[in-house]
């Protein structure tokens, strides 16, 4: 999710008014004289409440003052250990890949994959429309097997889990897309 620059430019004037006025009710819990703000908040029960809840609106204030969405580069990649250094493999590549060898098997109609890293290696989502009259729990086996070690042998990056998602049937229209006759 990427924030535009209109919406961080609403953010940064919402939080300077947050921080002003969050700053102002600290100040009306105290007691300062402000003129106005002599009344009832700066009695002693209310007055705790005021400077707190004015305090934790000046410190959400500054938090999304400060805010910057940064993406770590470590959580979009894997890495590998190479010969003579680390290697850096994309998640995008690897969905890529994932994809291209999960679309050659026999019945799939389209093909999906998102991944995840998990505790042992990555975790892979596979979602997939298959054609009609195929056995669906052995072409979700067979995809398991099949993504898992491809993306093993190419990338050489462990897989912990693969996950199969069968989304819908598939277009009869589309049967000439049963066998490309590569793959398994």
């Amino acid at each position: 999710m990427k924030v535009n620059l209109f919406d961080r430019l609403l953010l940064f004037v919402l939080s300077v008014v947050a921080l002003v006025l969050g700053v102002a009710v600290v100040l009306v819990g105290a007691a300062v004289p402000i003129g106005w703000a002599q009344m009832e908040l700066t009695r002693h029960p209310y007055n705790i409440v005021t400077m707190v809840v004015g305090g934790v609106t000046a410190l959400i204030a500054i938090r999304f003052l400060f805010f910057r969405r940064r993406r770590d580069p470590k959580l979009d990649s894997v890495m590998v250990a190479g010969d003579h250094g680390p290697i850096r493999i994309a998640y995008d590549t690897i969905v890529q890949l994932a994809n291209r060898r999960g679309s050659q098997l026999k019945g799939v109609a389209s093909f999906e994959t998102v991944v995840r890293q998990g505790q042992g290696g990555l975790v892979l989502t596979l979602r997939m429309r298959v054609l009609p009259d195929i056995d669906v729990a052995a072409l979700a086996k067979e995809a398991q097997n099949a993504v898992k070690s491809y993306l093993e042998e190419t990338t050489h990056v462990p897989v912990e889990r693969v996950l199969v998602q069968v989304t819908e049937l598939g277009d009869n229209n589309r049967s000439m897309r049963v066998w490309s006759g590569t793959g398994a």
